[in-house]
């Protein structure tokens, strides 16, 4: 199949269900008929996204996001229209072959086309050096420290030789020395251009679609060079943005509705290696929002694992001061003896590290351990000073049963009655909050807005009203509802049918009349009327055109200095309100 026409592409859709491919990028939850999770188009705090397995639609209440499965995956992936297609059909399973024209890809995939092509190759050739016999000594290296070949293979880990046989092939295959250094695999030296990478076990790293982008590089022989060497910055690789493991946890982040974040990507390995999927590494940077952001749209319950020294508990509590303002239920884990998961794993087994993660800190337990560990419990004033301090963070519990709980830990722990603590907390119960309140402009909709929505309404979900207008109106006075009726009665004549769903699918592109056709859709005014109540409405865009008329004429009548002409204009004008008087 190349590229699909629309007819194709509807059947496509007819074959998958929106549900089960937005759950792969978003945590859904059902209410009543639909399903609702956080909205990843815009800096959402609720699940204020509606996802509608009857409709096959998905709409957010707050920012307006909206449309079929095909707009979601396009604008999540920030692909082209086409390119959405395909990822959709490979992901419902479907043995469909659709060939993409480089035309449609989006504009950061063909101006970064050759940054994306050195890295594939680059990749493919560090994997294949593993597997040659001058491999041997750094596959024994992996399995002395307990890397399997299931493993290896997931993660596509690769070996860079000393022969700087990189750099001559993509010279070779037409790419530029100036472009091999901009994408950090090479460097200029008194001898040329050469591999930055050399000797050195390669771990690529993936933006959040898969796609290679970097590579963090070990050495494995020898202690006389830095331990890691990882790729600059460059136009595709924005340490700040990505998450190391991020496309390949999704589906089980989703799945498990849990994430747990760790700062190094042999962490993520090793915690793969015992069966535990849903994990993603910051590759040892400080946490950025938007990396809090993309965790977000996956799931709301995290399981912070840093390592157990002082920059694993300063990466701790960077974590918990960027991601305030959003609503995770944050539980922590701290490995003790300074180590990392991967070592911890090593040295202590699997069932120490599943008890650890089973009785995970929460974060208000984590905070209490800090302040703790500096009181004196035979000091009235250093108790009276912790009091205070936990007191802060008890403020913030807007669940009963946990501040109940949590205040009668610390009454017994200090001896301190329960009436005297919750005196000195000045708790203010939380609003339950709105799930789906959409943000409206500050006006009303006058009375031809209004029947615009009506007549719109029902031409979505009446075909003879489609008729109806196409013979008797053809006229409304918004310029995107007269467009969008427009459309709809086209798509009616080319397909002698009409179905909400099958015409979203057929706008594509068209954002403003999608997000139009699925206010109205789902608005206010979505009441269902037959052939004789519409003539009311009708009557009302038809006065609204008679209005508009005399308001024309009447400034042809201002401007105008001929008196002949004048008295047509006026004539005009009366016969029109005369008219309009007898009905």
């Amino acid at each position: 199949m190349s590229m699909p026409s629309f007819e194709e592409i509807l059947e496509l859709k007819h074959r998958i269900n929106i549900v089960d491919i937005i759950k792969d990028y978003v945590s859904l939850t059902k209410r009543g008929k639909n399903y609702f999770g956080i909205c990843p188009f815009h800096d959402d705090h609720n699940p204020s996204m509606s996802v509608s397995s009857e409709k096959q639609m998905y709409k957010c209440f707050v920012c307006g996001a909206a449309g079929d499965v095909f707009h979601f995956v396009k604008d999540y992936e920030k692909i082209s229209y086409y390119e959405a297609v395909k990822r959709v059909v490979d992901k419902a399973g479907l043995n469909i072959s659709i060939d993409i024209n480089t035309k449609t890809k989006n504009s950061a995939d063909i101006k970064f086309k050759e940054q994306y092509d050195i890295y594939d190759i680059s990749n493919k050739l560090y994997q294949n050096n593993l597997n040659t016999s001058l491999g041997k000594t750094a596959r024994n290296y992996l399995s002395d420290r307990k890397i399997t070949e299931d493993m290896i293979k997931h993660f596509q880990i690769g070996l860079s030789l000393n022969d700087n046989n990189l750099c001559k092939l993509l010279i070779n295959k037409g790419y530029s020395e100036d472009l091999l250094v901009k994408s950090g695999i090479a460097i200029r030296g008194n001898n040329g251009t050469n591999d930055i990478y050399r000797n050195r076990i390669m771990f690529p790293l993936w933006d959040i679609n898969g796609k290679t982008i970097g590579f963090s590089g070990r050495i494995y022989e020898g202690n006389d060079q830095s331990k890691y060497i990882n790729t600059m910055e460059t136009d595709i690789f924005k340490k700040g943005s990505l998450l190391y493991n991020y496309n390949n946890a999704r589906e089980s982040i989703i799945k498990e509705d849990k994430v747990i974040i760790v700062e190094g990507f042999m962490d993520v390995i090793r915690l793969y290696s015992i069966g535990i999927n849903n994990v993603l590494a910051t590759m040892g940077t400080a946490i950025t929002k938007e990396q809090v952001n993309l965790i977000r749209k996956l799931t709301n319950n995290v399981i912070l694992m840093f390592d157990g020294d002082s920059a694993g508990e300063k990466a701790t509590l960077s974590f918990i001061e960027v991601s305030k303002d959003i609503d995770f239920d944050i539980k922590i884990v701290r490995l003790e003896d300074d180590l990392d998961p991967d070592d911890y794993i090593i040295k202590k087994g699997k069932d120490k590290m599943i008890d650890h993660l089973s009785h995970a800190f929460t974060l208000f337990d984590y905070k209490m351990k800090k302040v703790k560990s500096n009181v004196n419990l035979d000091d009235p004033e250093s108790i009276s000073k912790f009091i205070k301090t936990i007191s802060k963070d008890l403020e913030k519990i807007d669940d009963d049963i946990v501040y109940e709980l949590e205040l009668k830990k610390i009454a017994k722990m200090t001896g301190v009655s329960l009436e005297l603590i919750e005196s000195k907390i000045k708790r203010e119960k939380k609003e339950e909050k709105i799930v789906v309140k959409k943000k409206v402009a500050n006006y009303k909709d006058n009375k031809y807005d209004k029947a615009s929505k009506i007549i719109i309404y029902n031409m979505l979900n009446n075909n003879d009203i489609i008729t109806y207008y196409y013979d008797n109106l053809s006229y409304l006075p918004n310029s995107i509802d007269r467009k969008l009726a427009s459309e709809i009665v086209l798509y009616y004549k080319k397909f002698n049918s009409f179905n909400t769903s099958d015409f979203i699918t057929y706008l594509k592109d068209d954002i403003d009349l999608i997000n139009r056709t699925i206010e109205i859709d789902e608005g206010k005014y979505n009441k269902k009327i037959n052939e004789d109540e519409i003539e009311d409405y009708f009557d009302t865009i038809r006065e609204y055109q008679k209005k508009e008329q005399i308001n024309e004429l009447q400034e042809k009548l201002k401007k105008e200095t001929n008196e002949v002409v004048r008295k047509e204009i006026a004539k005009k004008i009366f016969d029109i309100r005369i008219k309009e008087s007898k009905k």
